[in-house]
């Protein structure tokens, strides 16, 4: 019942041609003020916009994190979250998107999760196979639209379609790479929600001293009030990357903030909090409604000195 609500809302926005149109004409032919016309043209302007133009006008963005004064060594990050493939986002816009992180030439992919909204379980393997294009390493953790309930758990088949396309999923998992000769740690938390998140990853190891950066990847950014529900004594994480907020969506002033699913008003982009850097990506699909407004999707690049 839902797939079905959930495509009539997607096919039924193709609908306001004709109507606008009709009452376009309407009017017009009443000979009404000429003011009607004016605000009925510029609300298909703006529906216009949200459905068919933002939601697709891909961006990239560079932003720049400094973790310690004085920093020796750099690392380029790309994040890009909330693909959403499904209901109304297909892979068109994922091979956008990788042609976009190819171009940035990133030392690291990051993807904080939700990777499906109402999918098709039978597609998942191939849909996501274009992630092979990216050449570089791709770690990925899960987001709370990507599990579902009891027989419509996609989790595990989610995992091993972007394991089979060498993407690196590491829920409750850490994950140390070299790049550039430096000890690069992704600590994977599960999600806040749904996820089953075990903190006790965060405690310290033997092997922090051989360390040179951590990052902690986890989809819901409100989970970094949480992290030391486990242990008083956690890692020295210098960054945390998240998802899940879509900024919003619809930025629409004064009303979008009431909207975003984070109990801790998170919107996108960088706060520290318990001398924490935590970054939130905008994402680049859609949930409920196929709509985005003052919100481009968007390709984040993290440009990290350490």
């Amino acid at each position: 019942m839902t797939r079905i609500l959930i495509s009539f809302i997607y096919y039924g926005f193709y609908l306001i041609f004709p109507l606008l149109f009709l009452l376009i004409y309407r009017t017009y032919k009443k000979r009404k003020v000429q003011l009607e016309i004016i605000v009925l043209m510029l609300i298909s302007f703006v529906f216009i916009w949200a459905r068919f133009v933002e939601p697709n006008f891909l961006i990239t963005k560079n932003y720049n994190l400094n973790i310690q004064n004085n920093s020796q060594n750099t690392l380029k990050v790309v994040v890009f979250s909330d693909i959403h493939l499904g209901a109304y986002n297909d892979t068109v816009l994922l091979k956008r998107a990788i042609k976009k992180i190819n171009k940035a030439k990133p030392d690291l992919v990051l993807i904080p999760g939700d990777f499906v909204y109402f999918a098709n379980k039978e597609n998942l393997v191939e849909n996501f196979s274009v992630l092979k294009d990216l050449k570089m390493p791709k770690i990925a953790i899960l987001g709370n639209h990507d599990y579902g309930k009891n027989e419509n758990n996609m989790s595990k088949l989610i995992s091993s379609s972007l394991e089979s396309a060498g993407v690196l999923v590491i829920d409750n998992k850490i994950k140390i790479l070299e790049i550039k000769n430096k000890n690069i740690e992704i600590v994977g938390l599960g999600d806040l929600w749904v996820g089953n998140p075990d903190y006790s990853i965060l405690k310290p190891s033997e092997f922090e001293d051989k360390i040179d950066l951590t990052i902690l990847l986890t989809h819901n950014p409100d989970s970094i009030y949480e992290l030391k529900k486990d242990s008083s004594e956690i890692k020295d994480i210098n960054l945390m990357v998240s998802g899940h907020t879509h900024a919003g969506q619809m930025r629409i002033p004064f009303l979008y903030k009431h909207v975003i699913p984070s109990s801790h008003g998170f919107d996108k982009e960088f706060y520290t909090i318990d001398g924490i850097n935590l970054f939130v990506t905008p994402g680049i699909g859609n949930v409920v409604l196929p709509l985005r407004i003052f919100d481009f999707p968007e390709i984040s690049v993290l440009n990290i000195g350490f």
